[in-house]
Order: C-alpha cells, then structure tokens, then sequence
C-alpha cells in the first residue's frame, strides 16, 4: 500500500531527484570498483578510460538525460493526485528493468573474458555521471508553462516597443590606470584578429611573453597621467557626447554608450537596449573613417552579439563619415577658439596610424583621413602650405603609413617652425592618444626641438554642435 500513498508535488520532485543521484552515485562506484585493480597493471589506460566516462557522460547527462528528467519534473508538477509510485511515468519503470539486466549482462560478459573491463567500467562510470549531470534539472525554479490560449488575455508582447535604439560605441579603455586592468586592456585589443593579423600561433606567445610585460607598465603609467577624478577620459567624454547624442535624437530615441573592448561592453550594451524590446538597433561607430580595425570590428562584434540572441533585431550601422561638412565645420570652429584668434605657423591633422600593408589590402582609412584633412582645411581657409597630415601611435616593426606625427613635429620645429595647432580629427572624444602622445609627449619634443608655442586642439568630447551633427547621421539612416 505504501506506493499508492498520497504524498506531495514537492515530495514527488525530491523522491525522483534523490533516485537520480543515488542510481548515478552507485553506478560510478561501481565502474570505479570495476577500473581500480586494473590501475597497478595499466595505469595510463585506466586513468584515460574513467576520464573519458566522466567527460562524456555529462556531456550527454547535460544534453541528453537533462531533457529526460525535466519531462518527468513537468510530469509531476500537472499530476492532479499525486501518489508515490507516479515518481517516473509508467512506461519508464521497464526500461529500468532493462537498463539493469544490461548492466548485469555486461558485468557478466566481463567477468567472462568476452568484455573489457575498462570498456566496462568506463560505461558503468560515463552512465552514472550522465545521471548525476541531469539530476540538476530537478533543483531550482520550473517556469510555469507557456500560455498559448488565444481566446485569453494577450501575452504581453515581448521585444517590439515603438522607440529606436542607438548603441554609440567607442574603441574601449582599462576601468582603472593600474598594470592589472591595462593588461587584461591591450590582451583583449591585441588578441583581436582584425588588429593584429598575424598567424594566432605566432602572436599569441610574442603578445603574453614579450609585448605585454613590456608595455604594461609604461602604458599604465600614461594612463594615470591623464586619469580624471571620475574615471577615464575616454568613457567619460564618450558617455557626454552620447547623453548630447540623445538629447539631439529626442525621447523616442534609447541611447546606450559602450566599448569594442574593456566596460561597458557591447553584449551589455545591446542587453540593455533590448531589455525593453527593439526591432531595429543602429550603431554609430565613433570612428570618422572607416578601418577594419576599428568600425570593421566593432560591426563584427555587434553582428556576434545579435547571431548568439534569438530576439536579435534588424541592424543599422552608420557608416564612415570621413568628410561630413557640418562636423567638420564644428572642428574648424573649435580649433580657431583653441588658437585664441592667433594665426599658427602650421596646422598639423594627426590621424592614428595603420599598417601599410592594410591599406593595400583594401583598407580605405588612407582615402577617408585624406578626404577628412582636406574638408578640414576647407573649413579652416587654409592654403595647401598652411597644414600637413601625419600618423601617430605606430606599434611593431613593420612599415606604417608615413609621415610619423612624433618623427614629423620636432623636425618642423628644427626647420624654424615656431607655432603650430595640432588637431586629432579622427579621435572625437579626448583619450590616452590626444592627452598624453599628443598634449605631453608631442608638446615637449616640439617645445624641445626649438618649437615656441603649440596648441593641442582639443576633441569635440561632449559638445552640443557637434553631437547634433552626429544626430544628424543617425536620423538620415533611419529616415
């Protein structure tokens, strides 16, 4: 009578899970029973035997058997009276019986010489760890079942509000000027395969074993150079120039900030906007011209990010704006207020640098800073002999787009150069690259090389003018 007796839903639930540990623990006992004298003789083969049983049999616990006991959980928790012998389905209980006349049969084979008893023992283990792994499914929260009656009241619609969504996204920045937090920075930056494109074997081992515990601590030391009292200067100024972004877009419009790499993330970002349900997502890169390194594989990430989520929305990328003329009319504006109404000597564009050998390979950053120093002259009135280009940042032994901005500047101040401005125009917001290589390092080899007065123009960061003009850009592609 006692299986007949009325006992609990929750009751039932645990009865089933503990009869899953318990037959899962005493078949890995007993295979491991079965391995153990066999250690002495062949110790490689039993030590791989009961390996591969544990890994395999939860995997196929975790993929297979997992499935199995929360059919049987959802079984329990619709029974209307439930009683102790409905633990398993009916139908369930023959093939326990003939699961364990298997197990005897094939202790038997073994005990015979018709079996090995490493297959043996390792099928006893792998079965038992499939059990243990599935058991899982027994404990925490069991989501009620989905309502699909169309005659009741409608399911609130999940994932599809009338707002638009924009993830504004910048290259990405260490959370704190420390070693840690720099390494786990660049480790994740240079580990990029659109960055550095060398072979993963090759660069892998020079990236952890030569060029981080290089680069850490000087690169840290820079960071702390420029630190602001409330964080990075780059994520700070990008969070600015985004709530400015927001405040052009209007309240329809959700704005997110987030990093390529470091916090706050892309995933965390596109999280976050989706939270409240999207169906479109637009991504304005903060990269005037396009470079796979930069907008290339920001728009691989997100496209990541979307592919790996099954509410995924349609996406938009802003493309290259390398020679929009009202942000780069916002620029010249603000460089002649850097200047105070005194006329340089030179004005100097300071673009990141590139490898050669990625402008050949079809790269069109080289096109799009040459069509971005030309706008900005324009805007500036500037005659041909009244500015220059130049690349900085290099990185490695390879050729690099020329001419250097630390090679060129101290040599226009050895040719009697006496006051130049230099502006960034790839770089809106201020960060470790405008402040420190380009406002300290840059500054004091010009003044150094015989230079007498320098202006490093600063980025746009937050500024009302320019944040409408990239409000400007999402609103026609989405028009």
């Amino acid at each position: 009578m006692l299986p007949t007796m009325s006992v609990s839903l929750h009751f039932l639930n645990r009865i089933a899970a503990l009869i899953w540990v318990s037959v899962g623990s005493m078949l890995v006992v007993r295979g491991w029973l079965m391995l153990k004298p066999l250690m002495a003789e062949h110790p490689s083969a039993t030590v791989a035997w009961l390996t591969g049983g544990l890994v395999l049999g939860a995997a196929k616990g975790r993929y297979v058997l997992w499935n199995a006991a929360l059919r049987n959980r959802r079984r329990i928790r619709d029974l209307d009276s439930p009683r102790l012998y409905l633990v398993f389905a009916p139908s369930f209980w023959p093939l326990i019986a003939l699961m364990m006349g298997f197990g005897f049969g094939l202790r038997a084979l073994a005990s015979n010489g018709y079996l090995s008893y490493h297959s043996v023992g390792a099928l006893y283990v792998g079965i038992g760890a499939a059990l243990l792994a599935s058991s899982l499914a027994y404990w925490g929260l069991l989501p009620p079942p989905v309502d699909t009656d169309p005659k009741g009241e409608p399911a609130k619609a999940r994932g599809k509000t009338q707002g638009k969504a924009l993830l504004i996204v910048n290259l990405g920045t260490p959370n704190a000027p420390e070693p840690a937090a720099v390494r786990r920075y660049l480790r994740e930056f240079l580990s990029d395969k659109k960055v550095v494109r060398l072979p993963r074997l090759l660069w892998i081992p020079i990236l952890n074993l030569f060029v981080l515990p290089w680069r850490v601590r000087r690169v840290a030391r820079a960071y702390a150079s420029v630190w602001m009292s409330n964080g990075s200067p780059l994520l700070v100024h990008t969070e600015s120039l985004s709530q400015e972004v927001a405040k052009a877009l209007g309240p329809e419009w959700r704005v997110v900030t987030a990093m390529r790499y470091g916090r706050p993330s892309i995933q965390r970002g596109i999280e976050l906007l989706a939270g409240d349900g999207i169906e479109e997502l637009t991504v304005l890169p903060l990269f005037p011209q396009w470079s796979d390194t930069t907008s290339g594989t920001v728009q691989a990430a997100v496209s990541r990010v979307l592919n790996g989520r099954r509410d995924g929305p349609a996406l938009r990328m802003i493309p290259a704006y390398p020679a929009d003329p009202a942000l780069l009319a916002r620029m010249g504006e603000m460089a002649r207020a850097a200047t105070q109404g005194q006329e340089p000597d030179l004005f100097v564009f300071s673009f990141h640098g590139l490898p050669e050998s990625y402008v050949r390979a079809g790269d069109p950053y080289l096109n799009h800073c040459q069509q971005t120093a030309l706008g900005l002259a324009a805007a500036l009135g500037l005659q041909p002999n009244q500015w220059e280009m130049t690349f900085q940042s290099r990185f490695g032994s390879e050729p690099w787009l020329t001419p250097s901005t630390s090679d060129r500047v101290p040599e226009l101040a050895r040719e009697g150069t006496r006051h130049i401005a230099v502006l960034t125009p790839g770089f809106p917001c201020d960060c470790l690259e405008t402040l420190e290589e380009i406002g300290q390092e840059l500054k004091a080899d010009f003044l150094a090389a015989g230079g007498e007065k320098f202006v490093s123009v600063p980025c746009p960061n937050g500024d009302q003018v320019y944040a409408a003009g990239l409000a400007q850009l999402v609103r026609a592609k989405n028009s």
